[in-house]
């Protein structure tokens, strides 16, 4: 047992990789096993030293699902996913960038990947959802201000492929040399961006690494400036995804200068014929203001997570008893073990200091594993007709008016992945499928419910991981019949290894001999240490020799501020806000 207290960094690290993939996220377990590893001066001062030492970069080309074409193909997105010690010196370097707000700090009109700062652990950017909300509130100001104008969506084709190596150094080491930023995070800046543009020859930075967010936001800073100064229209961006209000005429204008200044970046946005180009008055814009409302019900998936980790700090030896009142009530609900994260000396003093308080002792007395299935089983009952009460219609809908719709029923069908029953799922997932913006869902949906995962393995890592979690709470086994497997399935059948989950395959499926699949299921030995591939190479230096513990480690928690990971949900979110 390792009682040292991780550094604010390598916990921010853990949370924000943990949302992305399974492989970073397990580098970064390995790595910081090692005590030392887990401090704060270790990922300032070692980690970037380390990262501006090395010969090759250590990047994992993982496929995650985009869309599913009209002639139904499936379109993967390339997520570059860097390695453990890289995802620290990043964690390391966004912090440093903090200290700066005047250079760093997004715009009003920005709302997407706000640093985190202080002594927050959530993760290296502030939650994605908060800063929707706040861009939701700001369309709405600018709405009634315009009450005979128009909204019009918009995004940037193909963001982050699209950044060259060139226009990110630019902006880089302009924004760096206004400010007092020490060297060495300067030219880790420097050294993180040229390896992009090294990584299998791209040019370009990649999708995939947390830096690459900071550096699209840098890139356009100046843009979002001048534009929210002196456009026409109101101006509001989110990622790729540009928003504008005003009259027609002046959003029109505003569309025209936006076009011609991202192309002197070498940025274009999607046409006026694409689906994600929308345009709506302001009057039907409003009629969803209330989309984000948040509304706090005595009993909803917040306070049931909430419960679910407060129940586990407090009562460590009920774990087992926890997970089986689970799994007979046909719920797949993950119970990680908190043994030690709890049993580690300062955070034992901190929860004696709590328990002290009287609040804190009323709250953990009244959680039970009872009140716990009953949080369930309402949420269940009540999920399952919010759902199809959401589905009922939305196929007819125009664009917008699904737009609106879409992410209430994506909220709904992550939760119903882990709370539905079989029978539930399996009917809900073919209603699912015939709104194409909720495919992925349905897919998952189907696999989780069947055990079947023929159909899931092509969509990605993303989507294996989705219905590897809570297959796993259950204990289910999964089952395929295919006898070939692509790239992106071989990956994603590697992702429920990696989990735990027992995988039956016909007889006559090959022996598959990838050094990814050898990791999943049989561990380290000397010839993956010494990998040609400095990603597995570094991963498998950092497990060390022996079999496999990747299932051990997704079932424990690095530290008792790492956040209660829900994949079906996380992963399904990752899919559609990249």
């Amino acid at each position: 047992m390792n009682n040292s207290h991780p550094g604010i960094l390598a916990v921010r690290a853990i949370n924000q990789y943990r949302r992305r993939d399974v492989l970073t996220y397990l580098g970064l377990r390995y790595y910081l096993n090692n005590a030392a590893a887990r401090t704060d001066q270790w990922a300032k001062q070692i980690a970037p030293d380390i990262v501006m030492t090395r010969t090759d970069s250590p990047y994992f080309n993982a496929l995650h699902f985009k869309e599913s074409t009209p002639d139904g193909k499936v379109d993967h997105r390339q997520i570059a996913l860097p390695g453990a010690n890289e995802a620290l010196a990043e964690a390391a370097l966004l912090e440093e960038c903090t200290n700066f707000p005047q250079l760093f700090n997004n715009p009003d009109c920005v709302f997407s990947y706000e640093l985190n700062s202080g002594h927050d652990r959530g993760g290296i950017f502030k939650p994605y959802f908060g800063g929707l909300k706040k861009r939701h509130q700001a369309i709405a100001g600018a709405c009634d201000a315009n009450q005979n104008g128009v909204v019009r969506y918009t995004d940037i084709k193909r963001f982050y492929p699209s950044i060259s190596v060139d226009l990110a150094l630019d902006a880089w080491r302009r924004m760096a040399n206004s400010g007092n930023i020490h060297v060495r995070y300067r030219e880790l800046g420097e050294k993180l961006i040229d390896e992009h543009g090294k990584f299998e020859n791209k040019k370009s930075i990649l999708t995939g690494p947390m830096f690459s967010h900071f550096l699209g936001n840098l890139i356009l800073r100046k843009l979002d400036q001048e534009c929210s100064k002196s456009l026409p229209a109101r101006y509001f961006r989110y990622v790729d995804d540009i928003t504008l209000v005003g009259d027609a005429g002046a959003v029109a204008h505003s569309l025209s200068l936006i076009r011609d200044r991202l192309a002197q970046l070498g940025l274009n946005l999607h046409e006026d014929s694409s689906p994600k180009s929308i345009e709506v008055s302001t009057d039907e814009w409003l009629k969803g203001r209330n989309d984000f409302h948040d509304v706090r019900p005595k009993i909803s998936w917040a306070t049931l997570i909430g419960d679910l980790k407060r129940f586990l700090l407090c009562n460590l030896k009920e774990r087992g008893n926890l997970c089986e009142a689970f799994r007979n009530e046909g719920f797949r609900i993950p119970v990680l073990d908190y043994t030690g994260a709890v049993y580690e000396s300062s955070y034992l003093e901190r929860l004696r200091d709590l328990v002290r308080q009287s609040w804190f002792r009323r709250k953990s007395q009244v959680v039970t594993i009872q009140t716990l299935i009953d949080q369930a089983k309402y949420l269940q009952k009540t999920y399952k007709v919010e759902f199809q009460n959401l589905l009922d219609g939305a196929g007819e809908l125009d664009y917008f008016n699904r737009k609106r719709r879409v992410p209430k029923l994506r909220f709904f069908a992550g939760r119903m992945i882990y709370l539905a029953t079989d029978e539930t799922l399996a009917l809900l997932s073919p209603m699912a499928s015939e709104l194409p913006e909720l495919n992925f869902h349905a897919v998952v949906m189907d696999a989780v419910a069947s055990g079947n995962i023929d159909r899931l393995l092509s969509l990605g890592t993303n989507a294996a991981q989705a219905a590897a979690q809570p297959m796993k709470a259950a204990n289910k086994q999964a089952t395929t019949t295919l006898l070939q497997f692509s790239e992106a399935e071989e990956q994603a059948l590697a992702v429920f290894f990696l989990n735990g989950v027992a995988v039956k395959r016909d007889e006559q499926t090959p022996v598959l001999s990838s050094e990814l699949m050898s990791f999943a299921i049989s561990g380290v030995d000397i010839d993956l240490m010494k990998s040609s591939k400095s990603f597995m190479r570094e991963i498998a230096c950092f497990h060390g020799l022996g079999r496999p513990r990747h299932a051990d480690m997704l079932e424990t928690v690095f530290d008792k501020d790492e956040s209660l990971a829900m994949d079906a949900i996380e992963q399904l979110q990752q899919s559609t806000s990249l």
